[in-house]
């Protein structure tokens, strides 16, 4: 697979998962039984004897890479760099951890990853992905969106009120993405409405094309109107946890990825709100990108077919005879 080597794979899929939140984010999890833990945001999710299972929703696995896929919404490739850290060879977490009496102290606070001293760069590759400027600095203004120091990646923040408590980086010079260490997914990466009073909600896999389906929004005079939230893959831990803030939510608009993955994920999260008494009563609809795979696809071809026509010489007016 690109991206990843077979044996990176193999590595990733012994990966215990009890043995990985231990180590990475304690802070998740909690003991509830004499050889059992369950996860503090869903604790229908339970984690025992090498398995986990989160019987609310029906489903489980075997491995922290199942996990990752499923529950956290991580992109597979991605997943399999952050068990092995992109390298090849033994894996650092322990296939049978030793047991802790209380995970939450050794609990690392979710902290923001240092601002560089301007967005320049940040600016420039998402300006190239095509998105409008004023979106962009829309969320610079709203410190939603910052440039890393050193790595000059495009941080992400999402919040409670005015705490930070997600974060997630995208590098501006290759393909990387990876939430912040502690980043909570419920409160994900969000662009709220022009127009305060919205009941409806729009989700996407990735920040960029949340900000693409604004942009083509704004290019066309759409007067789509709605908040707006990064999934961070094709997990609804950040929906739920934005429904659970905002009641008033009456419609939701599934626009997942135009492939394989994204289509079995729009049909997992609608039986999901369905099939919970909260949501059961909300509008969905599906809405996938009209071009390409994802809404930054669409924005693309939208821009070359501006710059084919700009191209294009005036025909000469024909002869009159």
């Amino acid at each position: 697979m690109p991206g990843v080597s077979d044996e990176q794979i193999q590595q990733a899929q012994g990966v215990d998962l009890l043995a990985y939140l231990l180590s990475r984010d304690p802070q998740s999890i909690r003991k509830c039984g004499a050889d059992e833990y369950c996860l503090r945001e869903h604790d229908s999710l339970k984690i025992s004897n090498g398995k986990w299972n989160w019987h609310s929703r029906g489903f489980g696995g075997r491995s922290a890479l199942d996990f990752l896929v499923k529950v956290r919404g991580y992109d597979f490739v991605d997943a399999v760099n952050c068990l092995t850290d992109g390298d090849v060879g033994r894996s650092h977490y322990n296939e049978h951890p030793p047991p802790r009496a209380d995970p939450v102290k050794t609990e690392k606070p979710f902290t923001l990853p240092p601002a560089n001293v301007n967005n320049d760069r940040v600016y420039a590759y998402l300006r190239g992905r095509g998105i409008d400027a004023a979106v962009i600095k829309q969320c610079f203004e709203s410190k939603t969106l910052y440039e890393r120091a050193q790595s000059h990646g495009a941080v992400f923040v999402g919040y409670d009120g005015d705490n930070p408590k997600f974060a997630c980086e995208r590098s501006t010079t290759d393909n990387t993405k990876k939430d912040v260490f502690g980043s909570e997914k419920r409160y994900s990466f969000c662009l709220p409405p022009e127009t305060a009073g919205s009941t409806t909600v729009a989700c996407f896999e990735s920040p960029v094309d949340l900000l693409s389906h604004a942009t083509i929004c704004k290019m066309s005079g759409n007067s789509w109107d709605g908040h707006r939230v990064s999934l961070g893959g094709v997990g609804s831990a950040a929906l739920t946890g934005f429904l659970e803030r905002h009641p008033e939510i009456t419609a939701v608009q599934l626009s997942l990825d135009n492939d394989m993955p994204g289509r079995d994920a729009t049909a997992r999260i609608i039986k999901e709100l369905l099939s919970d008494s909260r949501f059961s009563h909300l509008r969905i609809t599906v809405a996938p990108a009209p071009l390409g795979k994802d809404f930054n696809d669409t924005l693309q071809a939208i821009h070359q077919i501006q710059r084919d026509k700009s191209r294009q010489p005036d025909r000469p007016k024909e002869a009159v005879l």
